[in-house]
């Protein structure tokens, strides 16, 4: 796998951050008693494992978001700053704000990024997409007005989540699907191959509170370039969750190192009353 760079260090945590939200708002299997409620989580991350030539060799962040909804659809608000130190000791940093919203059909979707690090110049644009049954577009506030095309079959992330679901509860364990997330241009359009583990028995530990659910399900994710010909993937994500939608943790692997972050504290949060 190629050496991360920052690109897809930021895409994965945005990919994260947007795969909570749709997990967080959406009803999931009534065969496990469960509704989700929205909620405000704040993970700490550091490194899992990395191997001895890896270009990172430790790894700190913080992440805080908010997972809501208004009547019209689903939206985002995410920060999160993170450090990688390499192998000669040098610090490098990433702060990131990303704010999305994604309409209750699924077909409409638009994003905010800024951006800054201490390697890149700072980044600040925004975007949107819509599809429909014969095309899909995305525009780009850094790109001329030539808009890209999307799959037809494009998932927006809540949307691809529903589907996960939808197969989770129909006994199903895979899920192929090209996903639009909101990134630069090169990176917002990704291909994906989704497992969906069997139900897992755990206690939650006693700082999930009232969020605590009795186990969880494993679900991975990896991500390829949409005309990437290598088998290994981009980097894979995954996750523990619970059937009300909390992550107790998650896993991000490139291939030569693994960053883990680990639920820290939650706060609840409530919905619209609408029509």
């Amino acid at each position: 796998m190629a050496p991360i760079s920052s690109i897809s260090v930021s895409m994965s945590m945005k990919l994260v951050l947007q795969l909570l939200l749709a997990f967080a708002l959406m009803p999931v299997g009534a065969a496990l008693g469960a509704t989700v409620t929205p909620h405000r989580a704040f993970y700490e991350m550091q490194l899992g494992k990395a191997d001895q030539n890896s270009n990172v060799q430790a790894v700190i962040g913080r992440s805080a978001f908010t997972l809501g909804r208004d009547c019209s659809g689903w939206q985002s608000n995410e920060d999160y700053i993170i450090e990688f130190e390499g192998k000669e000791g040098d610090t490098n940093r990433i702060i990131s704000r990303f704010k999305s919203w994604e309409s209750n059909a699924g077909d409409k979707y638009s994003f905010e990024i800024s951006e800054q690090s201490s390697f890149q110049a700072k980044k600040d644009f925004n975007g949107y997409a819509n599809v429909t049954s014969e095309a899909g577009n995305a525009f780009f506030s850094v790109s001329d007005n030539t808009p890209m095309k999307l799959p037809v079959d494009t998932y927006f992330p809540m949307r691809h989540l529903n589907a996960i679901i939808d197969g989770a509860e129909q006994g199903k364990t895979i899920l192929a699907a090209s996903v639009f997330t909101g990134a630069d241009p090169d990176d917002a359009l990704l291909a994906t191959n989704t497992v969906i583990g069997s139900w897992k028995i755990e206690a939650p530990a006693a700082r999930l509170g009232e969020f605590g659910r009795k186990g969880y399900w494993p679900v991975q994710i990896a991500y390829f370039k949409p005309a990437a010909k290598a088998a290994e993937p981009e980097y894979e994500i995954n996750y523990s969750m619970q059937p009300n939608g909390v992550v107790r943790r998650y896993v991000i692997d490139y291939g030569d190192f693994t960053i883990i972050a680990e639920l820290m504290r939650l706060e609840a949060l409530t919905e619209p009353n609408c029509p």
